[in-house]
């Protein structure tokens, strides 16, 4: 697919209504259609089984969310070696400037086992990265494909360190937080007691765990006092 023809498709699909609705959802991107996030994945779809490499190369500047949330979308499923993959993954990371494109292009990843190790290599530096959405992306990340032995308690570590000021940046933060709580509440209560992160993604984190069904009472209760 052209681009001319991808914004062919977008105009067709388009729904002036939801394009109201996703400009209030997603405040500041450029929603240009109002096209629903299953018919672009259905779009990304159809182009991973051309020629993904080939649209990458040739599609351009994203002009609207929704071509950027396309490119997320079709860069995310493409199968490749990951030593070729992140290069790409580190172009792609500038056109990160809402939580949506940025959690539906981590969604999209699905890492083998063999290749966690380097994908966690390339992820660490950018919990510490001031901007938001580079933030946002590796806790984001983390908590969608590494909440598991052997990360969890690497990625809490990095977690407590995140001490961006942006609000999605912290919002991500404390969604892992929540993610890594309801997996290893073991693992997780002691960061929560001692208090270490901001006031917002602590109190945030756990909002979230308190109103997950996977929680007990009676820890919901004791996250009471961990708040600051």
């Amino acid at each position: 697919m052209t681009p001319q023809e991808v914004r062919r498709e977008l105009a067709a699909l388009a729904d002036p209504q939801y394009r109201a609705f996703t400009q209030k959802l997603v405040p500041g991107a450029p929603v240009a259609y109002g096209v629903r996030t299953p018919a672009l994945r259905a779009m990304a779809k159809k182009i991973l089984k051309a020629q993904p490499l080939l649209w990458l190369k040739e599609a351009g500047t994203p002009q609207s969310y929704e071509e950027t949330l396309l490119r997320a979308f079709v860069l995310g499923g493409v199968k490749l070696p990951l030593e070729e993959k992140l290069p790409l993954v580190t172009k792609f990371l500038p056109l990160l400037d809402n939580w949506a494109v940025c959690d539906g292009f981590c969604s999209s990843f699905r890492p083998k086992e063999p290749e966690l190790p380097a994908l966690w290599a390339y992820l660490v530096p950018l919990f510490a990265d001031p901007r938001e959405y580079y933030a946002r992306f590796a806790a984001v990340m983390f908590l969608s494909h590494f909440v598991l032995p052997g990360y969890a308690e690497r990625g809490l570590a990095l977690l407590e360190t995140m001490e961006q000021p942006q609000y999605y940046a912290q919002m991500g933060a404390a969604w892992a937080v929540c993610e890594c709580f309801v997996k290893f509440p073991a693992l997780t209560f002691p960061l929560l007691r001692r208090k270490t992160l901001p006031a917002f993604t602590q109190n945030k984190a756990i909002q979230k765990i308190r109103e997950s069904y996977r929680v007990s009472r009676e820890d919901k209760e004791a996250l009471l006092a961990c708040k600051k």
